[in-house]
């Protein structure tokens, strides 16, 4: 059985499915028949972001899902750099018109995703999505393990019903009561790594006239030096939504205008003047985010069987950086890998064990890169937060600025950063090598136009600033 309907419980009913006669996904919620915000899930109002690998891993585990989102007006982007807008650390990426290594991504909104996913597990014969609030697992010492969950009495005054599981699933998300629970069964707690990044983002939708913009996925992340951020992506109702936050506990625009205004100080001029003719649609939506965390069960000596921890119950990445659903989808992945060779075995505990370090060994690369970029332009606290950190986060602000106006790197990073070709953010000899010649030739440029007396030039710019000094 599985705690939680969100994305991340449904991605792992779909696999258990293939695995247990009979699968029972327990939500407290109200779930929608249609593409809706939930309560249970504040966050889904603001902007969400599929990447091109999570749209593969996603597809792979629902046969047809891309082709029926396309269907239904979702934005597909095929080999369309110039659709997207991306902004990091101060940098705006330059990547051309075309690509050397074409990829396609998709522009869902969170909740159209979420009902595509929850449909499909729906229609599953063998699984089953109840609306009951589990109280906690039940645990048995002398067997060291999980046998079934308890849940809460439809009466007030009725005792909670057990139900018998020989798996349960937590994917209860950032609010599980896993930690609790292993300290009642007399486990040691799992190490904990956080990065205190205290993200707070409103959200608004809006429409505009089509083809007053060609981008549809627009992105201008944070800084040091600007702790403000945004991003906008057109979804599958012709409707915009425009996320603004700030890192290091700033507050963003609190009405539309004000998010409009930041529009036109991030953005060029005529993504301003586009969205002056949006219509917004109901009311601003806030959101608070103070921590990524990350609890290393892979770590721990003694596990119980007949349990696991799914999704953000094991690790929460910073929202602005838009992976969330992808590295949940790749969880999925490691579960069903889990599962075969969990067949057959003498202890059922290799489950638990070999599913917490596959998806640590695709957690830690990701998680390495977004601290280190948080506490290099975010002002963001880690623990722990190793000496080199903020010596490499530099040297990738350089990589960044050769980024500007070299498509090979800008390439390089979108594909990195869509964690298409591998989770490691750190680039090979053959890409540090190009942006060291790359900025070399900007600095050389840069002197020879300050002795010829026009001015000095901000390397390191956006792309209009460094455009003229580019070498032919």
């Amino acid at each position: 059985m599985v705690i939680g309907a969100s994305i991340a419980g449904l991605s792992a009913a779909r696999v258990l499915s293939d695995f247990y006669a009979r699968v029972t996904v327990f939500e407290r919620d109200d779930l929608p028949g249609e593409p809706a915000s939930r309560s249970a899930v504040p966050q889904d109002r603001h902007l969400h972001m599929l990447m091109a690998r999570g749209a593969t891993e996603f597809e792979g585990l629902f046969p047809g899902l891309l082709d029926d989102m396309v269907a239904a007006g979702v934005v597909k982007l095929e080999n369309r750099p110039d659709c997207i807008y991306l902004g990091a650390a101060g940098h705006v990426l330059g990547t051309g018109h075309t690509l050397r290594d074409e990829f396609t991504a998709y522009v869902p909104s969170r909740p159209h995703l979420e009902w595509q996913l929850r449909r499909r597990v729906r229609d599953i014969k063998n699984v089953e999505i109840l609306q009951r609030s589990v109280l906690e697992p039940r645990y048995e010492p002398a067997r060291e393990r999980v046998t079934g969950v308890l849940l809460d009495p439809p009466e007030p005054d009725a005792d909670p019903e057990f139900v018998a599981a020989d798996l349960v699933v937590d994917a209860a998300g950032r609010g599980t009561r896993l930690p609790v629970w292993l300290k009642q069964w007399g486990y040691q707690p799992a190490q904990e790594a956080t990065v205190g990044i205290g993200v707070k983002y409103a959200s608004h939708a809006f429409r505009m006239p089509d083809g007053l913009i060609q981008e549809k996925v627009v992105v201008n992340g944070a800084s040091h030096d600007q702790s403000l951020g945004l991003g906008m992506l057109f979804y599958e109702d012709r409707t915009w939504v425009l996320t603004t936050f700030g890192v290091a506990n700033i507050k963003p625009p609190q009405t539309f205008s004000e998010m409009l205004t930041l529009v036109d100080e991030l953005l060029p001029d005529y993504f301003g003047k586009a969205l002056a003719q949006a219509e917004p649609i109901g009311k601003p939506a806030f959101h608070a985010f103070p921590a990524s965390k990350w609890r290393r069960y892979h770590k721990l000596e003694r596990f119980p069987a007949g349990i696991i921890p799914f999704g953000d119950a094991v690790v929460s990445f910073n929202p602005t950086f838009g992976q969330g659903m992808t590295m949940t989808s790749l969880q999925a992945g490691h579960l069903r890998r889990a599962l075969e060779s969990a067949v057959g075995a003498s202890s059922d505990a290799q489950l638990a064990r070999e599913f917490n370090r596959a998806t640590a060994k695709t957690t830690f690369p990701v998680w390495m890169m977004n601290a280190i970029g948080d506490v290099t332009f975010h002002h963001a606290k880690a623990d722990p937060e190793p000496r080199w950190w903020r010596s490499a986060g530099n040297l990738f602000d350089q990589f960044l600025g050769a980024a500007e106006t070299d498509p090979v790197l800008a390439e390089w990073f979108l594909r990195r950063f869509s964690l298409l070709d591998s989770l490691y953010m750190l680039p090979p000899a053959r890409i540090f090598g190009r942006t060291v010649v790359h900025n070399m030739r900007l600095w050389l440029n840069e002197q020879r136009a300050q002795r010829r007396g026009g001015g000095a030039a901000r390397r390191g710019g956006t792309v209009r600033d460094v455009r003229a000094l580019q070498l032919p």
